[in-house]
């Protein structure tokens, strides 16, 4: 389980770019998406849940029984280990091959060579792109790349993967391809939280949605649509 209780967070000389008293709760295996306003403060939310960001005082982040906020730098990276994160520019590793850009974030995390060979083509089948195992990013496509992203994400059986506007580069197909993917991804049991502009998607996967307005939930929606309040 997620849980956000009275998370806070303020940025100097922006009155609504971070979060004011949220809280909200995630159950294992649930697909949400959280929507709003550039600048509403979804990214903040993501961050914050790897750790790359802190909350204020008396603010609580849990992920099952870890008190995220609490947690020390040198244990961050056992944290990140049980969390795929999803980028919208990819960040993949140009001078490297499909198969390295997902066998290296194996190794990181301490898997073996026997593993890597194991695992990696059978992430590489799974996300639709096994036949670019030896391609570079250069050679792909938008929609490809998202997949390699997606590929990397899942090489450590993260319980808990992280979306952040994984569609914002691509067009109408590519998109609904990815989002086809987080959706087989949910129903094998990992809980997806995705950050999303893309009102069509939204509406479309009818599942719990999460409205943030100048940085608080202004709506949670059990079986959601995309609708943000006016400024």
């Amino acid at each position: 389980m997620i849980k956000f209780k009275n998370v806070s967070k303020k940025f100097a000389g922006s009155e609504y770019g971070g979060l004011n008293n949220v809280n909200f709760e995630i159950k294992n295996g649930e697909f949400v998406s959280i929507i709003g306003h550039s600048g509403a403060g979804k990214s903040t939310i993501l961050k914050m849940l790897i750790g790359e960001m802190r909350p204020g005082d008396g603010s609580e982040i849990w992920i099952e029984d870890i008190r995220v906020e609490k947690i020390k730098a040198e244990f961050l990276p056992y944290l990140r280990r049980r969390i795929g994160y999803i980028f919208q520019d990819y960040k993949l590793l140009n001078n490297r091959t499909v198969f390295e850009n997902v066998s290296l974030a194996m190794e990181v995390a301490g898997a073996t060579r026997k593993e890597i060979q194991r695992d990696v083509p059978r992430l590489l089948e799974l996300v639709g792109i096994a036949d670019k195992s030896k391609n570079f990013p250069n050679e792909l496509s938008g929609g490809e790349k998202q997949r390699v992203s997606i590929a990397r994400a899942l090489s450590h059986n993260p319980i808990l993967l992280l979306a952040d506007e994984p569609t914002s580069n691509l067009d109408k197909a590519n998109s609904f391809d990815i989002i086809s993917l987080l959706l087989k991804i949910n129903n094998s049991g990992t809980t997806v939280i995705l950050a999303t502009h893309d009102r069509e998607i939204v509406d479309k996967l009818k599942k719990r949605v999460i409205t943030i307005h100048k940085g608080s939930v202004a709506m949670d929606q059990e079986f959601g649509v995309y609708y943000l309040p006016d400024y």
